[in-house]
């Protein structure tokens, strides 16, 4: 099972910041998850689509200039952009990069090949997901060889169809909305199901045995040390 570091290693540092994704690194997590808003046409990471709550600013990010959020923090750490999180990581893991702001898909063509370019990143290393269907739909027709992930905060009545229509590497579900039958569809035509956020040991070792690819977690090594840990349990139907 794949074990992404949700917005790096943030149950230990300011999620989404450069100090959680070296620290993802440290841990040995072989995969990162981030997220990005569009600022004067550069891609910064961070999560929601207000400052407030998540750092020491206020208002919608994306009515900021780049100058305004480079004096703001993150519980101390600065808030990078997505270009310096993909130099510190330095093409050793892979990287989820989640279009959560508007207007994200552009700037994303762009910055994606420039990271094959100048940083050594592959098609395999890079995933692009978004519960934005139609830009993540329109990103994948203008760039066909990335990996894409649509995003699901529900369970739909047509299950995994929606990563059959976009010709998607992977699925990535909300843990209270997951079910065997959705997982066996997605496989059943090739496409891997990630689910988020899991840091419970029982969730994860559930849905290992439903059979799921990989799980987002706010603490990397704890996740990887529950699937080491024996259980008598059949945790098969623990998920509805």
């Amino acid at each position: 099972m794949l074990i992404f570091a949700h917005r790096g290693a943030s149950g230990y540092a300011p999620e989404n910041t450069l100090k959680a994704m070296a620290l993802a690194l440290e841990l040995g997590a072989e995969a990162v998850e981030l997220d990005v808003h569009n600022v004067e046409g550069e891609l910064v990471v961070f999560h929601d689509r207000r400052l407030e709550g998540k750092s020491n600013g206020k208002g919608l990010i994306h009515r900021h200039t780049l100058a305004e959020l480079q004096k703001l923090s993150v519980r101390g750490e600065p808030i990078p952009t997505l270009w310096q999180v993909l130099e510190l990581l330095n093409a050793r893991c892979i990287v989820n990069i989640e279009l959560k702001g508007i207007h994200t898909g552009e700037p994303m063509k762009a910055l994606y090949h420039r990271a094959m370019a100048e940083l050594g990143y592959s098609p395999e290393q890079l995933l692009i997901s978004s519960f934005n269907h139609p830009e993540l739909a329109n990103f994948k027709v203008d760039v066909p060889e990335a990996r894409v992930a649509p995003l699901l905060g529900s369970l739909p009545l047509d299950g995994a169809a929606i990563a059959g229509q976009m010709q998607a590497w992977s699925l990535h579900l909300d843990v209270s909305f997951i079910s065997q039958a959705i997982v066996d569809q997605a496989h059943a035509m090739g496409v891997k199901v990630y689910v988020y956020t899991v840091d419970d040991g029982d969730d994860i070792r559930a849905l290992a045995a439903m059979g799921v690819d990989g799980v987002f977690a706010n603490y990397p090594d704890l996740a990887r040390k529950a699937l080491g840990e024996p259980s008598n349990c059949d945790y098969r139907h623990w998920f509805g």
